[in-house]
């Protein structure tokens, strides 16, 4: 099994336009991992939440189906995080969120039929890191 082990949260919560996956819905290509693993959609190939990013490195407690939260780098200032409503997030998420802000990154939360909540490191603003946050989205930084 790859790094990933049970955890099927970005096979959930993300859209896949290409496959026409909702939001939200288990993907139809996944049982036990990807089935089209080498034909998969570049998003789902670019793809890699900041578990998986790190997982030689930390706590199988940081893993999106245990902590509640799939986190995911956006750049040089900022974290953005994914709340699975299933789970809530959990304290071990929290602190993850605490030491993200002691390094420096703001976090960003999403959460479905919820605004995003910003959680500020030091230093910095919430209309710089919103600002900066939709310049992300919209492929202007």
């Amino acid at each position: 099994m790859c790094k990933c082990g049970e955890c099927k949260v970005c096979c959930t919560v993300l859209p896949i336009d290409e496959i026409s996956k909702p939001t939200g819905i288990v993907c139809q290509h996944y049982c036990d991992g990807c089935t089209i693993h080498d034909t998969k959609p570049k998003v789902c190939k670019d793809f890699n939440c900041a578990y998986l990013e790190a997982s030689d490195i930390i706590s199988v407690n940081l893993r999106p189906d245990k902590c509640g939260v799939m986190f995911f780098k956006k750049n040089k200032n900022i974290f953005s995080g994914i709340i699975n409503k299933d789970i809530g997030m959990t304290a071990v998420a929290k602190n993850q969120i605490a030491s993200f802000n002691r390094q420096g990154y703001s976090v960003i939360l999403l959460s479905k039929d919820e605004q995003p909540h910003i959680i500020l490191a030091e230093g910095h603003t919430a209309p710089e890191i919103y600002k900066e946050y939709i310049g992300l989205l919209n492929g202007n930084i």
